[in-house]
């Protein structure tokens, strides 16, 4: 049985929504894996005696440090040993569990996965994507999205090998197929480093690695174009904090107007009401709680990272998405390819 460890600590609303997403989990899928939860015992034991546990596999182990979201991730990795994260991440290095899920801080996390799991053969950095809603069925990627900031060609070039093998095996696309972001689609487009990076994508096509169709342009993203969009972490990380706040942000323009049409009576309240409705299910694919969370890409383990606003719905799916990576090998296959 496969055994996942969760930081009970982890992200803005933990412990309780960590408790409650893991129970949920457990009970949902019908105890076809393993939990050990760890965190501060003072904290979560109290959380824990509020539910009938006696048919879940669910452990507890305590850890008496936490790695907090203010912490400087690689100094919090060396002086709290003995935090949730470290510990959590040292039972898997000792394959005493088979992988990591954590809402907390996302540096601190891609720092102790790289420390206590080490590379994958033939990885130079690991890294970490996001999901983009597109026009049609089926999800983007976007690669680097913030573990990254200063990249170098090869590191582009890796990034988009290890998404393809991830969507290939653990989201069944058949043919994914990367772009890499740019100001333009022609070759020649962008500073030297995209150049660069536009070569080296191009023999990695040649040598079926990926799919590359060139030079892609911000307007491409949500279109379905590409499956992969390649860029360093600061682009990546801002196209990603932008995308979170488009619903919230037309949601605020929205709610006053509709208000002023019932008031005046040009709306009904039913039909403000269905409006609103419709207007949640357009933003639904910007959900990213249905998803729970990311893999850490080219880490020796499966570390399963969070949004710090994790609700217990997002912990329960970052448990569900742990399993899958175990189940599909995902980490085996970036190592054959890369090694």
């Amino acid at each position: 049985m496969l055994t996942i460890v969760v930081d009970a600590m982890g992200g803005d609303n933990a412990p309780a929504c960590v408790v409650e997403g893991t129970i949920e989990a457990l009970r949902e899928s019908g105890n076809r894996f393993e939990i050990l939860l760890i965190g501060q015992e003072d904290k979560v034991t109290p959380l824990l005696q509020q539910h009938d546990l006696t048919s879940l596999n669910l452990r507890f182990m305590h850890a008496p440090e936490v790695v907090t979201m203010e912490d400087i991730p690689a100094t919090a990795v060396k002086t709290k040993q003995e935090s949730s994260l470290v510990k959590g991440l040292k039972l898997c290095k000792a394959k005493e569990a088979d992988a990591f899920v954590s809402a907390g801080n996302t540096g601190a996390q891609m720092a102790a996965s790289l420390f206590v799991l080490g590379r994958l053969p033939g990885v130079l950095r690991p890294t970490i994507y996001a999901y983009f809603p597109r026009i049609g069925e089926g999800l983007t990627n976007i690669v680097d999205v913030g573990a990254n900031v200063d990249c170098k060609p090869e590191n582009l070039v890796q990034f988009a090998e290890m998404l393809t093998i991830y969507q290939r095996y653990a989201a069944q696309i058949e043919k994914p197929v990367a772009g890499l972001l740019n100001i333009g689609e022609e070759e020649g487009k962008g500073p030297e480093f995209l150049k660069q990076t536009y070569k080296l994508l191009q023999e990695a096509d040649r040598e079926n690695k990926i799919n590359f169709i060139g030079n892609i342009e911000g307007h491409d993203i949500l279109s379905g174009k590409v499956t992969i969009v390649v860029c360093d972490g600061l682009v990546g990380n801002t196209i990603l904090k932008f995308g979170e706040s488009i619903p919230h942000f037309l949601g605020s323009l929205l709610k006053p107007v509709m208000q002023k049409l019932v008031v005046s009576g040009q709306l009904e309240p039913a039909a403000a009401a269905l409006a609103g409705q419709a207007f949640k299910d357009i933003f639904e694919p910007f959900d990213v709680e249905k998803f729970g969370g990311v893999p850490f890409l080219g880490v020796d383990g499966i570390s399963i990272v969070g949004h710090g606003r994790s609700s217990s719905r997002a912990i329960k799916n970052m448990i569900y998405m742990a399993e899958h990576m175990i189940e599909q090998r995902v980490n085996e296959h970036i190592a054959e390819v890369l090694s």
